[in-house]
């Protein structure tokens, strides 16, 4: 299916505002793809290789807007990382994005704390509604 441009910048205009996003991605792949759709979007990214360092920039940055959260890196896992984060900020959308979707999967990251789901390898679309539903200033 071919989307046009217009369609495009349709989809796209659904994020209204400047908005900070941690994003917590040991790939460089993924982490690229994600700074890639956010692009046009008024979404500053800060890239965190690992949990531990996520819960570091989220600590030093604390208007952070959304979190992706990778499930599966190094020295910390997205599960404790998410925890840590929760202690810190009950509010803050964390978004579990993983790879490696096996039953329970789901319910052990909404168990840790995160708000959302989404399994990789995830759409330009799908990425940008989901952030786009909790990116609304004012609520």
């Amino acid at each position: 299916m071919i989307i046009s441009e217009s369609e495009i910048a349709l989809k796209e205009s659904r994020i209204k505002g400047s908005f900070r996003m941690l994003l917590a991605e040991d790939d460089y792949a993924n982490a690229e793809y994600v700074k890639l759709v956010v692009r046009h979007q008024d979404i500053a990214v800060i890239h965190a290789k690992n949990g531990a360092e996520a819960i570091e920039l989220f600590k030093n940055n604390p208007l952070v807007d959304i979190v992706l959260m990778d499930i599966k890196m190094p020295i910390m896992d997205g599960y404790e990382a998410t925890r840590e984060i929760r202690k810190l900020n009950q509010d803050v959308p964390i978004i579990a994005l993983t790879a490696f979707a096996l039953d329970g999967d789901k319910e052990k990251a909404i168990s840790a704390g995160c708000t959302g789901y989404l399994t990789k390898p995830v759409g330009k679309d799908m990425l940008l509604s989901v952030i786009g539903s909790y990116l609304v200033r004012g609520r």
